[in-house]
């Protein structure tokens, strides 16, 4: 049985559903307020005008991935209870201090950054909206194989390297290769050890890799790997 053949009916159903008003409410006045925010936060400072589109941008995909309930920074192949909290946390407090630092960048630290302005900030604009798409052609291509789990987390690393490049930040270049690829890297290991356990799994129950009920093995293997505590 290939592996990159087991998964193609296991996906997470965070897209079936009817419009969340609360959801919606709520993501529509953090986009507004953080663009009368982040307005009033860089426009006294010296070529703001591109950081502030990236950041707006930015933003704007984070609330549209809250309101459709994905993951952020995983592909959901697999159950959420299956993925490793720590690497997911780690990732997770480099994303948004990067996202800090790009912010301090602009504003305080601007003998840190790249120059050549424009150029650099439209190119990490770019790259955002490269990771965006390739991100969004992971969680909706099918079957949802090795081959997307990549591209998902090439989507990431596309992620970390334009936060450098559309606050044109030196720091954040060196913090997306010293933290940000290993990190990234742990994740995407991981997602492939859990799916290749599942593929091992499946060969011991018989089950056929057409099988249009996957997601009961995937519960089942879930289960078998929760540790049930021990009563007393």
């Amino acid at each position: 049985m290939r592996q990159d053949s087991i998964y193609s009916t296991f996906t997470l159903k965070r897209n079936e559903m009817k419009i969340n008003w609360k959801r919606l409410i709520w993501v529509l006045f953090v986009c507004l307020y953080s663009a009368l925010f982040f307005f009033n936060c860089l426009k006294p400072f010296g070529n703001w005008i591109l950081p502030y589109i990236y950041t707006m941008v930015l933003i704007i995909w984070l609330a549209y991935e809250y309101y459709k309930r994905n993951l952020f920074f995983q592909s959901g192949s697999i159950p959420d209870t299956l993925y490793f909290w720590l690497p997911r946390a780690l990732f997770a407090l480099f994303f948004y201090s990067a996202f800090v630092i790009g912010i301090s960048t602009t504003i305080w630290w601007q003998k840190t950054q790249i120059g050549f302005y424009p150029v650099i900030n439209t190119i990490g604009l770019l790259v955002l909206i490269a990771s965006i798409y390739l991100r969004h052609r992971a969680f909706t291509s099918k079957p949802v194989d090795r081959n997307k789990v990549q591209s998902f987390y090439l989507s990431v690393i596309l992620l970390t390297f334009s936060l450098a490049l559309g606050y044109g930040s030196l720091f954040l270049i060196a913090y997306a290769v010293v933290i940000g690829l290993p990190l990234t890297y742990w994740n995407y290991q991981h997602e492939l050890m859990t799916m290749a356990g599942f593929s091992d799994y499946l060969q011991k129950q018989g089950a056929s890799s057409n099988q249009a009920d996957l997601a009961k093995y995937w519960n089942k293997y879930t289960a078998s790997k929760i540790k049930k505590p021990k009563q007393k």
